[in-house]
């Protein structure tokens, strides 16, 4: 009968380990699978949609979202937990220009690294309906400098507040003799509605724009209400007749006209193209001597110049005022005025119009299909003893719930936890676990799995323990065991190593030693059989020996308990074994301390 049952714990130096581990690479920035509600955004460059041929790269769609696309409600009140992702799930920069959940109306820019020409599929995500999310909107990551804007100003601010530029670095569009009712109703958002009079209101662009010798580019959206001589869409200059680029009304006819002033005035009209009342989208582009003007995307325009434009900075920059002072102010609406240090291509001034007009085909917003929004994790790997967390993308499903399809796991206490995180068990050897995540649509339950492979990183104990042929029982004698990897079990992250001492036969006093078991004395003789399970986490190891108590009075020096003996405590009336003494507890018997590596 087994009669002693005794544990024994040893810790050994921390490792430095990573806490949480996240599958698949770097932590995302954000969790996706929290968002409740999602949308794709369709693009169509076909001739069914905006009819651009060319692949247009780094360009900024605009979305428009009303009552009839979009419900308003489930998002946030100025649409911070608004997303957009390509397919795959890759976040994209975005600027939201104006949110008006009161009226159900929202313009919002998006940056995307490829548009291809005359395709009409391809399909990007929009997600919202978090009211966690931190707004995200950051205009510079859209109109950057790295992709050659200098400027771009949404018009979209009321008062007389200086009109913010997108472009990161560039400079705002400061009013000028305002009086407060200027921001009206444009094209995308609000727009400046300048009144033209004889010491009118106009905006000041502020100093520099001497970039352009490698190219130029200017658009915007023009509402004129009046043929006002002369009157400036865009003036960049030092004065009058000083290094000027000019967008202008020839004259008081519906001409429009381009000047460029360097050491030579060159100049440039294209007839009967401002039309009163009317918006209409112009591009004006320049590249080394090529010049071209586009009217709604079409190319009204193309010429050479003697020499390209100059790269000197220039101090007096205006919309809506010329630098030379007979010439009048403009009346009329002007929006999205954009600069460029680049000569765009046909393609993205095509494209721009046919995505920035009403009734633009290039954006389609749909409901995202519900069973479509199940994405599990991809299968994965973990090591043993660390955290696993597994991100599922789950939208539209009334609820949904992660269980165990087999392998060894933690218990799931919360089977609709977002995102899943375990602890990883101890486990021999490499062994897969596979986890399912059901979703409930109402009329369906659709379900994924996921398959982890858990790697063994902390070795099991490996060790031995030598029988004894013959001990005396009178002299005292060391069972230890032979642990061959304890070298890695002491290296490894969580080592506690944990012993259990169990005996069985002729009774014997014993003591625990810091690395094996002291036989003291046997009662009687006969065949004592010792077993010792190590175990660090995992199912023990165990193994055991026989030792053959002889009660001979020849000592068995080779078993002796050598070496210093550990220092002991004090433990009255139990003896070594936990077992009540059998010679009463006064005197009391003797157990090693604990001892750490």
């Amino acid at each position: 009968m087994r009669n002693i049952i005794q544990f024994n714990f040893f810790r050994f130096p921390a490792v430095a380990a990573a806490f949480l581990l996240y599958q698949g690479g770097p932590r995302a920035a954000e969790d996706f699978s929290v968002w409740t509600h999602a949308a794709n955004i369709e693009l169509n460059t076909s001739a069914t949609g905006a009819n651009v041929a060319g692949m247009v790269l780094h360009f900024p769609v605009l979305v428009r979202l009303n009552a009839a696309n979009f419900n308003f409600p489930q998002a946030k009140g100025k649409g911070q937990d608004i997303r957009f992702t390509k397919a795959g799930g890759m976040p994209l920069a975005y600027e939201i220009e104006r949110w008006d959940s009161a009226r159900a109306l929202a313009e919002i820019w998006v940056l995307l690294d490829t548009v291809p020409g005359n395709t009409a599929n391809r399909t990007i995500r929009m997600l919202w309906g978090n009211p966690a999310a931190p707004d995200s909107s950051n205009p510079g990551s859209v109109f950057r400098s790295t992709q050659n804007f200098v400027a771009a100003w949404h018009l979209s601010a009321s008062g007389t507040a200086a009109r913010p530029n997108s472009v990161a670095g560039g400079n705002a569009a400061v009013p000028v003799a305002y009086d407060g009712d200027e921001n009206k109703e444009g094209m995308i958002g609000g727009a400046d509605s300048l009144d033209g009079a004889t010491a009118g209101d106009y905006l000041d662009l502020g100093d520099g724009y001497s970039q352009f010798g490698g190219g130029f580019t200017y658009s915007a959206w023009v509402y004129p209400t009046a043929n006002r001589s002369w009157s400036r869409l865009l003036d960049l200059g030092n004065g009058e007749a000083m290094d000027n680029i000019v967008v202008t009304r020839q004259d008081t006819t519906g001409n429009l006209a381009i000047q460029v002033w360097g050491t030579t005035a060159q100049f440039w009209s294209a007839p009967d193209v401002l039309t009163l009342n009317q918006w209409s989208y112009f591009t004006v582009t320049m590249a080394g001597k090529d010049m071209r003007i586009y009217k709604n995307g079409v190319q009204i325009l193309a010429d050479t110049s003697a020499l390209p434009i100059t790269g000197v900075t220039r101090m007096a920059n205006f919309i809506g005022r010329s630098n030379w002072a007979a010439n009048q102010y403009f009346r009329g609406l002007i929006d999205e005025p954009e600069l460029s240090k680049v000569a765009r291509s046909a393609d993205w001034v095509a494209l721009a119009y046919q995505n920035q007009r009403l009734g633009q085909t290039l954006v389609t917003v749909k409901p995202a299909d519900c069973a479509d929004k199940l994405v599990a994790p991809a299968d994965t790997s973990v090591s043993e003893g660390e955290i696993l967390s597994l991100s599922a993308t789950v939208a539209c499903a009334e609820s949904y719930a992660w269980s165990i399809v087999s392998g060894p796991s933690a218990r799931i206490l919360d089977p609709g936890a977002s995102p899943l995180v375990l602890r990883i068990p101890r486990v021999t050897g490499d062994t897969a676990v596979t986890y399912r995540l059901t979703a409930d649509f109402g009329d369906s339950t659709p379900s994924r799995t996921v398959r982890v492979t858990i790697k063994e990183a902390i070795p099991d104990p490996v060790f031995t323990l030598t029988a004894v042929d013959a001990w005396n029982g009178k002299d005292s004698l060391a069972i230890r065991p032979a642990i061959a990897n304890l070298a890695a079990i002491k290296a490894s992250r969580d080592s506690i190593l944990i012993w259990n001492w169990s005996l069985s036969g002729p009774e014997a006093d014993t003591a625990l030693l810091e690395d094996g078991l002291w036989l003291k004395q046997a009662a009687t003789g006969g065949e004592l059989h010792v077993e010792l399970c190590l175990a660090n986490g995992s199912a023990p190891v165990c193994h055991d020996a026989v030792v053959n108590v002889t009660l001979a009075s020849t000592s068995i020096t080779g078993a002796r308990l050598t070496g210093k003996v550990p220092q002991e405590e004090t433990v009255p009336g139990w003896d070594a074994a936990g077992r009540a003494a059998s010679r009463g507890g006064a005197a009391g018997h003797r157990l090693p301390r604990f001892q750490r590596f």
